[in-house]
């Protein structure tokens, strides 16, 4: 009988211009909508309420909240990151076109950049992978396109791989261009403002800090991995961590620090970009977040409301039993960009 080990690649298996193994295309459904918001209590408003959502988009399906939406996208990426270490950061992520519920979500990973890292106090030997993304749904029509840079170990722990390319070419800024050309052009947002009280674009102020006081405990963490088709194995399986338990998904962390910002502005209508996003420390099942929001920026639209640029950092409170136990040390520094009437 021959034996045949099934594993994910490590940083020696990389090279540049490589197109990694195609995960399943996903059809979202009713039963994603819902685990999510089990998971991550998101009370963006069109996403729970289907008549609302017709009324404003005048699609008879219901809108796919769009922090799932991103999850399921980086979920289908990770055959490159069986064996991460962590994920570093994500760049110049624009949702070019809204997901409604039965939309279908392809996705294509291309390796764009490696650098090894420099050895350090006798470590094992690790690598950077930089990716670039592109979703479509059923139609061809691009949904998303963005980058991320994972860690990732080397297979041999002394190799010398000479791989030392520059990542300073994934764009760092998004153009006030690009971000209209992401609002859907055919929603209603006067409607929106007439049929729904409280803070709307006008009445949000540039350098208003919101520190929320409500906290969120991360649970069911390995749940949220497997639903999005995540295959990090760091997620899943305490032994793969090089904290010797399970690291959290990033993408329930950014899925709560969301469901978070919405105390603040609970009037937001969908998210449109991420600036950046950032993980700056680990997180750990039973975790407790806290999340702060400034508005960094607005921008008018000609069709009524506009953009609102917001920095989101996010502090996590763990026990002392925890691999790194420090007290609200901040976990995500996270610059996204939303749709307000």
């Amino acid at each position: 009988m021959k034996e045949i080990v099934i594993d994910g690649p490590y940083f020696e298996d990389f090279h540049v211009g490589q197109f990694l193994e195609q995960a399943p295309a996903v059809t979202l459904t009713e039963g994603h909508a819902t685990a999510h918001q089990m998971l991550c209590g998101d009370r963006l408003r069109m996403p729970l309420s289907h008549h609302l959502c017709q009324q404003i988009t005048a699609v008879d399906k219901p809108l796919v909240n769009p922090s799932m939406v991103i999850g399921v996208a980086i979920g289908q990426t990770t055959y490159a990151t069986q064996n991460v270490m962590g994920n570093l950061f994500y760049r110049g992520l624009i949702l070019k076109k809204p997901v409604y519920i039965g939309d279908t979500l392809s996705t294509t990973t291309k390796v764009v950049a490696l650098r090894q890292n420099k050895v350090k106090g006798g470590r094992p030997a690790t690598g950077m992978v930089a990716l670039e993304m592109n979703i479509i749904n059923q139609h061809g029509d691009e949904i998303l396109h963005f980058w991320r840079c994972p860690m990732v170990p080397c297979r041999d722990v002394k190799a010398v791989t000479g791989h030392a390319d520059e990542l300073d070419f994934i764009p760092s800024d998004i153009s006030s261009d690009a971000l209209k050309d992401a609002v859907p052009a055919n929603w209603n947002s006067s409607m929106f403002k007439e049929l729904i009280n409280g803070p709307h674009f006008n009445e949000v102020e540039e350098d208003n800090h919101f520190i929320i006081k409500a906290r969120d405990t991360v649970t069911n963490a390995p749940e949220l991995t497997r639903l999005t088709l995540n295959l990090a194995k760091t997620h899943t399986d305490a032994g793969a961590s090089i904290y010797g338990q399970r690291l959290v998904y990033g993408g329930q962390t950014i899925s709560i620090a969301a469901a978070q910002m919405i105390r603040a502005l609970p009037n937001v209508m969908t998210h449109i970009a991420w600036t950046h996003c950032n993980h700056t420390a680990p997180v750990f099942e039973n975790d407790i977040l806290r999340s702060e929001v400034i508005v960094k920026n607005k921008i008018s639209l000609d069709t009524g409301g506009g953009l609102v640029e917001l920095q989101i950092n996010v502090f996590a409170e763990r026990s002392d039993t925890a691999p790194t136990s420090v007290k609200d040390t901040q976990v995500l520094d996270w610059g996204l960009v939303v749709l307000m009437a």
